[in-house]
C-alpha cells in the first residue's frame, strides 16, 4: 500500500452510483377542473326523470289501493254506478249509430264532419268502460263474482268494448263502401240480401209463367238474374262469418253467445238466411234449364 494517503472525502459526481438524494422534482401542473355547467345539467335531467317515473308510479299504485281498498266510511252502490254508466254508454252508442245508418238507411256516404261528431262519443265510451272494469275489478276484489251485478256488468263491458271497436276501426276506414268497424259493413251486407231475397221471391212468382211462355231469350235472361242473386248471397254470407270472426278476435271470445254480444243476433240470423237463399236460388235455376 502507497505510504501517500489518500483523500478520505473526495466529492462524488452527480447522479454517480452512491450518490446522495437528489433534490425534490418540480410539481406536475394540476389538471384542469371539469366544466360544472355539464355536470351540473345531466344531474338535473337524471333527477328529473327519477322524481317523474317515482310521482306515476305513486299515481298507479295510490289508484290501485283505491281500488282494492275503499274508504270503510264510504260506501260504493254498485249498482247505481252501473246505472249511470249504462245510460252514458247507451246515450253515445245511439249517437254513433245514428250517424252511421245515413249509409244503409240513406246510401250516403260519411262525410268528414260526421267522423268529427263520432270522435267525443268515442271517447265518452272509452272512459266508461274504464269504469265498468274498475266496477269488476272492486266485485272480485271482494270475491262478489256470484253475486247478481258481477255478469250483468261484464255482459255490458264487452258489449261496450265491441262498440268502440267498432267506432275506432270506423274512424281508421273511412272510405266507402268498405268502411271499417262492424255495423256499417254488417247492416250494408244485411240490406243487400233483403234486396236480393226480394228479387228472388219475385221470379220464384212468375216462374211457372215463363215456363209456360217458353221463350229462350226470357229464359236465358232470367237464369242471368237467378245466378247474379245467387252469388249476392254466397258473397254476403263469407262477409258475415268474416263480421262474426271479427267479434270473437277483437274481444277475444270465440265462444260468445247472442245474449252477450246484440249484434251477433241479427249477424247470424243473417247469415243464415243468406245460406238458405243460395240453396233456393240453385233450385229455382233448375227450373229453367239451358
Amino acid at each position: 500500500m502507497s505510504d501517500e494517503a489518500k483523500p478520505l472525502n473526495a466529492p462524488r459526481r452527480l447522479g454517480a452510483p452512491g450518490a446522495g438524494p437528489k433534490g425534490p422534482r418540480p410539481a406536475r401542473p394540476a389538471a384542469p377542473p371539469p366544466s360544472s355547467g355539464g355536470a351540473g345539467l345531466r344531474k338535473a335531467l337524471l333527477l328529473g326523470i327519477i322524481f317523474a317515473c317515482l310521482g306515476l308510479g305513486g299515481a298507479i299504485a295510490w289508484k290501485v289501493y283505491v281500488i282494492m281498498h275503499p274508504n270503510k266510511g264510504e260506501t260504493i252502490d254498485v249498482g247505481a254506478e252501473f246505472d249511470k254508466l249504462t245510460d252514458r254508454t247507451k246515450g253515445a252508442s245511439k249517437d254513433i249509430f245514428k250517424i252511421q245508418e245515413k249509409v244503409w238507411l240513406k246510401g250516403e256516404e260519411l262525410k268528414a264532419e260526421d267522423f268529427t261528431a263520432i270522435k267525443p262519443k268515442l271517447d265518452e265510451l272509452v272512459d266508461c268502460e274504464q269504469k265498468l272494469a274498475d266496477l269488476l275489478t272492486l266485485l272480485r276484489r271482494r270475491n262478489l263474482q256470484d253475486s247478481g251485478d258481477y255478469p250483468k256488468i261484464l255482459a255490458h263491458w264487452l258489449q261496450m268494448r265491441m262498440w268502440i271497436y267498432d267506432a275506432s276501426d270506423l274512424l281508421e276506414n273511412q272510405k266507402p263502401p268498405d268502411y271499417g268497424g262492424l255495423n256499417v259493413p254488417m247492416f250494408v251486407t244485411s240490406k243487400k240480401i233483403s234486396k236480393a231475397q226480394e228479387a228472388l221471391k219475385e221470379i220464384n212468382t212468375l216462374k211457372e209463367e215463363i215456363i209456360k211462355k217458353n221463350d229462350p231469350a226470357e229464359i236465358k235472361e232470367t237464369r242471368k238474374k237467378i245466378a247474379e242473386l245467387r252469388e249476392i248471397f254466397r258473397t254476403s254470407s263469407v262477409k258475415l262469418q268474416d263480421l262474426d270472426k271479427y267479434i270473437a278476435d277483437s274481444l277475444a271470445r270465440p265462444d260468445l253467445t247472442n245474449k252477450e254480444v246484440m249484434e251477433l243476433d241479427m249477424l247470424r240470423d243473417d247469415a243464415n238466411k243468406a245460406t238458405m237463399a243460395i240453396k233456393a236460388s240453385g233450385d229455382l235455376l233448375k227450373a229453367f234449364p239451358e
